[in-house]
């Protein structure tokens, strides 16, 4: 099936993509400076431009999930560096960038209810809330923290707080 996905839809997919997971296959874990990344439809149905029914997959993993020919069935190909077996085990990597959105979800409805929450509850809960280490959320919290991201740290007293940046200080 053809993709119904335009270049302005594409961006916008990829924008998502990249801030919400990082630029990554979901199969071999490739990197984008690695090999060329293409928007995948999970579901394969390229009408569904849901942006939960999108994935950044290498082409070879693309290939492998979505053969266009009988051929490919048959003889998968091998160009990706024996990563691909992936898309079908759990590896460490794809258990924590997956929970990754779950805690970035976490923290973004706490801090867009509470106000103000403070860090070192964000990092504690989030951890529990999401099933990870103490030292995963933190590396989270200090990337939702930093000059791209939309929070930020404000001191009161001596208890660091984790706010929504204002719309001036975004970049």
């Amino acid at each position: 099936m053809m993709s119904n996905m335009n270049s302005r839809m594409n961006k916008k997919a990829r924008a998502y993509l990249t801030k919400k997971f990082g630029a990554y296959c979901r199969g071999c874990q490739a990197l984008e400076l690695e090999r060329k990344l293409v928007v995948d439809h999970i579901d394969n149905n390229n009408s569904n431009n849901n942006t939960n029914n999108w994935q950044y997959l290498c082409y070879s993993c693309n290939e492998i999930k979505n053969p266009r020919c009988k051929e490919r069935k048959e003889r998968p190909l091998d160009v990706c560096g024996g990563g691909c077996d992936s898309l079908d085990r759990e590896t460490e990597i794809t258990i924590n960038r997956e929970k990754e959105p779950k805690f970035r979800e976490y923290v973004e409805l706490r801090v867009t209810e509470e106000k103000q929450v403070p860090q070192q509850d964000l990092i504690n809960g989030g951890a529990e809330y999401c099933g990870c280490s103490i030292k995963t959320t933190a590396r989270w919290l200090a990337k939702m923290t930093s000059s791209q991201g939309e929070l930020r740290k404000k001191k009161v007293g001596n208890v660091t707080m984790i706010i929504i940046k204002e719309e001036s200080e975004l970049r």
